[in-house]
C-alpha cells in the first residue's frame, strides 16, 4: 500500500492517515460523495460466506457478460491458515513446489503503549499443486506486503516494506526490503535499502516495485522510489547479495511534482519477444501529466472525499527499450481502484492479466479478477473490460468498503492456473453493524473504540469520538473496522483457488 496517503497509523487496516487529512475529510462529509458511474449490471446478492480453513471446496467462478467464455468457471478453493493472513503471493521451486508469502500484522505484541507495532512474514507451502499447505512463521523476517521472487538456483528474493512505527524498522521511516534465502525459504538474511543507497540528496525513505526480474545478462532489476522523482534501478551481479543503483526516468508526467512513483508497488514484466513493461499503480488526480495517456481511467466524477483515498488509485502501463534506464507511457487500464496486478502469457499475443479491484463501484465488488490483454501492432493493448471479465474472487462485502485482492495467478505443469488472494472477513455482529449503518451511533463506536484502547492506545486516540462523528461514510468504516480488527473480530483471509481457463 501507499504509505503516505495517510500519518496516523490504522495498523488493522493496513492505512495510514494524518490528522490534518482525517479534520478535511470528515469536513466534507458525505455531501461530496459521488459513486462513479456504473459499467455492469447491479451485481448478484452476496452469500454469506464461512471460515474454511484447510478444507478444500468446489465452487464457480461467474463470468461477468460472457461472450465468447462461458457464464461460470468452476474451481476449487481452499483457505491458508486462519484470519489476518493478508496480501499473499505464489512462485514456484525447481523442484515443484508452491511457496506462498503473506504476512501478519501485531499492535498487540509490543504493548503498544508507544504506538509500536510489528508485522512479519508467514510461509505457507504447498507439494501437491495447492490442495492442501503447511504454513510456518518465519522468525525474524519483518515487514509487509512480501512479494516472492524465484531465480535460478532455487534463489529466493522476496521484497517488502517496514512501516515507521514498526519495531523492527532501524530508520523509524517507510523503508524497503529484500529478504535472501538459498536453501529453500529454511533460512533468510534481510537487506534494507537505506537512503543513503540512492543517488540522490534529501531522501528520507525508500519504496521498491514488488517483483525483481533478471536481465538478459543476468542482473537482477528492482525499481526503487525516494519519493518526488528520485526513481532509480537498483542492480544486483551476484543473485541479490548487494545492490547498486542507477537513475532512471519517467516519460509522460512531471517526476518531481508527484510525491510517488512509477516503482511503488509497480509490476515488471517481459514480454516473450522481449519487450520490457512495468504495470504501475499511479494517482492520476494528483498527477502533472505532460502528454495523453491513452485508456486512462476516468476520474473526473469522483467526489472530494473520495480522493483522499489511495484505494482509488489506476494502472498505466510503461515500456522501456534499454533495460529499465528510462520509461515511456503505453497505454492506461480504464478501471478505477485497479491495483495488484499478476500477467502470464497466453501465446498468440495474448496475456492473462489478473488485478485487484479495491473499491467497489462501476458494478463490480472488491475482489480479484481476471481478463485477457490482447497486443495491438501499436505495441498498446487491447483491454476490453466490459466482457469476458472472469471474477475469481468477490467475497468482501460493500459495506467493509475494504479488501484485500494483491494476490498472483501462475501456471501449473498441467496447464491449469492458481490464483491466490486475500479477502476480508468479520464475524456477524459486526458484519450486521456494518450493513445497518448501527456502526455510526456513537454508542455502538464507542463501545468499540474503547474496549481496542488496550491494544493501541496510540491509534486508537486518534480515532476519537469527535473525529469519527465528523468523518465521512467511508473513513467511519475503516476506523470502525480498524478497532475491531484490534479485537480480532474481523480481518483479512487468505484462499488459494485452482481453476482452468476455458478452453
Amino acid at each position: 500500500m501507499k504509505s503516505l496517503h495517510l500519518v496516523v497509523t490504522v495498523i488493522p487496516l493496513q492505512i495510514l492517515c494524518s490528522a490534518a487529512i482525517l479534520a478535511r475529510a470528515a469536513e466534507e462529509g458525505t455531501a461530496n460523495r459521488q459513486t462513479p458511474e456504473r459499467r455492469y449490471a447491479e451485481p448478484s446478492p452476496i452469500p454469506d460466506y464461512i471460515l474454511r480453513e484447510g478444507k478444500p471446496y468446489k465452487d464457480q467462478m461467474r463470468v461477468i457478460r460472457p461472450s465468447v467464455l462461458p457464464t461460470e468457471i468452476p474451481c476449487e478453493r481452499v483457505q491458508v491458515g486462519r484470519r489476518m493472513g493478508y496480501k499473499p503471493n505464489v512462485q514456484r521451486l525447481s523442484t515443484g513446489e508452491l511457496v506462498m508469502l503473506n504476512f501478519h500484522s501485531h499492535g498487540e505484541t509490543q504493548g503498544a503503549s508507544d504506538g509500536s507495532m510489528s508485522e512479519h512474514m508467514v510461509m505457507h507451502r504447498s507439494k501437491d499443486n495447492g490442495r492442501s499447505w503447511t504454513s510456518t512463521h518465519v522468525q525474524g523476517v519483518y515487514g509487509r506486503e512480501p512479494y516472492l521472487n524465484v531465480f535460478s538456483g532455487d534463489v529466493m528474493l522476496a521484497t517488502g516494506h517496514v512501516l515507521s512505527a514498526d519495531v523492527n524498522n532501524p530508520t523509524k521511516k517507510v523503508t524497503c526490503v529484500i529478504h535472501r534465502s538459498t536453501d529453500g525459504g529454511k533460512t533468510w538474511k534481510t537487506q534494507p535499502i537505506l537512503p543513503e543507497m540512492l543517488p540522490f540528496d534529501d531522501v528520507t525513505r525508500t519504496y521498491s516495485s514488488r517483483n525483481i526480474i533478471e536481465l538478459p545478462d543476468g542482473t537482477y532489476m528492482l525499481g526503487m522510489s525516494g519519493f518526488y522523482g528520485r526513481d532509480c534501478i537498483m542492480l544486483s551481479k551476484d543473485q541479490g547479495r548487494s545492490w547498486q543503483a542507477q537513475k532512471t526516468t519517467f516519460g509522460g508526467y512531471d517526476m518531481a511534482s508527484y510525491v510517488y512513483s512509477a516503482y511503488q508497488e509497480g509490476v515488471l514484466y517481459r514480454l516473450p519477444q522481449g519487450r520490457l513493461l512495468l504495470f504501475a499503480r499511479m494517482t492520476p488526480r494528483i498527477m502533472k501529466f505532460t502528454r495523453e495517456i491513452k485508456g486512462l481511467a476516468d476520474f473526473s466524477k469522483l467526489g472530494e472525499t473520495d480522493k483522499h483515498f489511495d484505494q482509488y488509485d489506476a494502472e498505466i502501463i510503461f515500456e522501456s527499450k534499454d533495460d529499465g534506464v528510462s520509461w515511456e507511457p503505453v497505454c492506461g487500464i480504464p478501471l478505477i481502484g485497479c491495483m495488484y496486478p499478476s500477467v502470464i502469457p497466453m501465446g498468440d499475443g495474448k496475456h492473462l492479466m489478473t488485478f485487484t479491484k479495491r473499491v467497489p463501484g462501476e458494478g463490480l465488488r472488491m475482489g480479484v479478477y481476471a481478463t485477457v490483454l490482447s497486443e495491438n501492432p501499436d505495441g498498446s493493448f487491447a483491454i476490453d473490460l466490459d466482457k469476458d471479465l472472469i471474477v475469481i474472487d468477490e467475497k468482501t462485502d460493500d459495506a467493509f468498503q475494504t479488501g484485500g485482492g494483491f494476490g498472483n495467478t501462475l501456471t501449473l505443469d498441467d496447464g491449469s492456473l492458481i490464483s491466490v488472494y486475500s479477502y476480508y472477513h468479520a464475524d456477524d455482529d459486526i458484519a450486521g453493524l456494518l450493513k445497518s449503518d448501527k456502526f455510526k451511533e456513537k454508542n455502538v463506536y464507542n463501545y468499540y473504540r474503547n474496549r481496542a484502547l488496550g491494544y493501541n492506545p496510540t491509534w486508537v486516540a486518534g480515532c476519537s469520538e469527535q473525529n469519527y462523528l465528523r468523518a465521512g461514510d467511508r473513513l467511519q468504516r475503516h476506523m470502525f473496522l480498524g478497532c475491531c480488527q484490534l479485537l480480532n473480530l474481523c480481518g483479512p483471509v487468505t484462499e488459494v483457488t485452482r481453476w482452468e481457463f476455458p478452453k
